[in-house]
């Protein structure tokens, strides 16, 4: 059986929207290129066939412990103590409590 890719969908739009100068805008678009350089040095690629042109972006990875430390984890509904991956085929994945951060970053 395959690894689920664990997936983030990422939007382009609103980026910028509480910028109020260059310098936000440099400091916005500076933090972005750091986050993606750091999740390509851990193994995140861009989906195969995710579209760009119309502002989503997907990323995935097979690794659970990538996926969490990227900041793939999301909350559904209003259960906030429990944490999931999503995986491309839908599946909603669990995150064992012992994976989770201790710390909030």
């Amino acid at each position: 059986m395959e690894n689920p890719k664990y997936i983030s969908t990422w939007r382009n739009k609103w980026i910028t929207a509480d910028a109020g100068s260059i310098d936000d805008f440099i400091k916005t678009f500076e933090r972005l290129a750091k986050m993606f350089k750091e999740w390509k040095e851990m193994g995140v690629k861009l989906y195969p066939g995710s579209s760009t042109g119309d502002d989503y972006a997907e990323f995935y990875t097979e690794d659970m412990d990538v996926a969490i430390k990227a900041g793939f984890t999301v909350t559904i509904g209003d259960d906030i103590n429990t944490v999931y991956l999503l995986t491309d085929t839908g599946r909603e994945v669990k995150v064992p409590e012992e994976k989770l951060p201790t710390e909030k970053i």
